[in-house]
């Protein structure tokens, strides 16, 4: 009997990764686009092709964050406030379906360069 609970428990993860491959992939932009200056609002909105339950929004730094997404949404927003240098890098977004179950891949990639005095000081 283990063997078969064995063996519907790996059929069903090699269904799930399968499902997982067939999720599209989500766009990323900035806004505004260039021009952004230390201290100033940015906002990076997640643009979603199919309705998800969480997205997530990488820096290449290792910073990461995640936000539940109304069903309604097919764009989700992240803000940051007065904009530190520590918020420069290059930022991607995912996300997850619950049906089918799956994640989808990483955005192409999106470049937050800030301007101004201090925008490139390490310390």
């Amino acid at each position: 009997m283990a063997p078969v609970a064995l063996g519907l428990i790996l059929g069903w993860c090699l269904v799930a990764a399968n499902r997982a491959q067939h999720v599209p992939q989500p766009s990323l932009s900035l806004h505004p686009s260039q021009g952004v200056s230390l201290g100033d609002t940015v906002t990076l909105r997640c643009h979603l092709p199919r309705m998800a339950a969480w997205i997530w929004l990488y820096q290449d730094r290792g910073w990461t964050h995640n936000k539940y997404k109304d069903k309604e949404q097919d764009v989700v927003e992240f803000s940051f406030i007065s904009t530190s240098r520590e918020r420069a890098g290059t930022y991607r977004c995912q996300y997850h379906v619950s049906e089918p179950l799956g994640i989808s891949e990483q955005s192409d990639p999106v470049e937050l360069v800030l301007t101004g005095e201090g925008a490139g000081d390490n310390g």
